[in-house]
């Protein structure tokens, strides 16, 4: 009697077993790589079926919904194509430093400045929306017949205006946001961000002046401040 009593339950959780295993949710998965730092939006996702089986239900059922509570950023994990979207891995627009297109758009005391650098010698893909950083200016050596000017660099102890400078967005040389530039195989050396825009508060003009007049002399680098994973 023991027999059929232990070979019915051990039956009975099989099936349960069998039928979790068999059912299916249908999730949101990213449909390319996403990178860390980028903005989270429907075109970027797709649904598809996958078993519940080992969801714990960490998913997205409901794109729409989801994007409605956001803005959104990816985490600093990223996404491969095919990931399924888990919430945990994605950032708020607060804790990502704001919605920077939506504070732009609602602002009258700012404006934006785009500078051309070469982020695989500076700031690498250490530079995301929300960030603060300080630039660097390397302007060459002149050579002329009356005077020759020796190169220089040009710090924020040289210029306070290249100090604490907020970025909002980069850019690949093709003006393509990073994320849209990523092949799946890494980049190739085109690919590579080459434009940061900074905000810039309205009134700063000189601030704005200076990065200017460095973009047309020289080379902005990048170097961005430490202690930010917590928002400073």
């Amino acid at each position: 009697m023991s027999f059929v009593a232990v070979f019915g339950i051990t039956f009975a959780l099989n099936q349960a077993y069998l039928k979790q295993a068999a059912a299916t949710q249908t999730v949101a998965v990213a449909k390319k790589d996403l990178l860390p730092g980028t903005p989270l939006n429907a075109d970027s996702l797709i649904m598809i079926e996958k078993p519940v089986f080992g969801l714990n239900n960490d998913y997205v059922a409901d794109i729409s919904e989801l994007i409605a509570r956001g803005p959104w950023y990816i985490g600093e994990v990223g996404l491969g194509a095919g990931d399924i979207l888990r919430p945990r891995r994605l950032t708020s627009a607060g804790s990502a430093g704001g919605d920077w297109r939506w504070e732009f758009s609602n602002r009258e005391d700012v404006c934006l400045i785009a500078v051309a650098t070469d982020l695989v010698r500076s700031g690498g893909d250490w530079l995301w929306p929300g960030m603060r950083a300080d630039a660097v200016v390397y302007i060459p050596a002149q050579n002329g017949y009356e005077e020759s000017l020796p190169s220089q660099i040009i710090g924020p102890e040289e210029d306070p205006l290249l100090a604490n400078l907020l970025v909002v967005d980069k850019k690949n040389a093709g003006g393509l946001a990073l994320a849209e530039g990523w092949t799946g195989d890494g980049y190739s050396r085109d690919l590579l961000p080459a434009v940061v825009t900074l905000m810039v508060d309205k009134e700063d003009k000189e601030r704005i002046k200076a990065l200017i007049r460095y973009n047309e002399e020289g080379r902005i680098y990048f170097s961005p401040r430490s202690g930010q994973a917590n928002g400073e």
